[in-house]
């Protein structure tokens, strides 16, 4: 089984928090075009992993109001970043367990095309209120969030990891 013989602590809400506010950050900075482009959805990762990891703390709730702020912040559709979060979010909570046993590469594989229906939603509601398709390089940002997940992973575990002392080091 590929799960980890690291030791974890448990994680801190505050921390939880702060990666959401720095998701935020980073997704209503003002990119270029291009980098808007190619850049992945900070929030929908960032939400899908404390979905998969702490579902006991972060759920559908969070997409939901998390979408709703990032409507208001961004000046989008209201409630198509919180209909899409809230949609892939269920998805991510419902094979949760499932998903924890499987190596990061293997979990990227289900988070791509998470990220993908989330771009996918979010546009449907964007064509069903008059707004023009805006090209196929949209999609570009659900490939480099399933390539950035286990960098991401790796770096949202880091306040957790634990030390093993010398005497159960093998």
């Amino acid at each position: 089984m590929p799960v980890s013989s690291q030791l974890l602590k448990p994680v801190k809400r505050s921390f939880i928090f702060f990666t959401f506010v720095v998701a935020m950050t980073l997704a209503l900075i003002p990119w270029g075009q291009f980098a808007r482009a190619i850049l992945p959805d900070f929030i929908a990762l960032v939400l899908l992993y404390w979905c998969m990891n702490q579902p006991r703390h972060v759920g559908v709730g969070w997409a939901f109001w998390l979408g709703i702020l990032l409507d208001i912040a961004d000046g989008n559709v209201f409630g198509q970043h919180g209909l899409a979060y809230c949609t892939t979010t269920w998805f991510a909570m419902s094979r949760h367990r499932q998903l924890a046993m499987f190596p990061l590469w293997q979990q990227a594989l289900y988070i791509g095309p998470l990220l993908l229906a989330n771009q996918l939603i979010m546009l449907l509601v964007r064509l069903a209120t008059g707004s023009a398709f805006p090209g196929w390089d949209y999609f570009l940002g659900a490939a480099t969030g399933a390539l950035c997940w286990a960098w991401m992973s790796q770096l949202l575990q880091m306040p957790q990891r634990v030390d093993k002392p010398a005497e159960i080091q093998s």
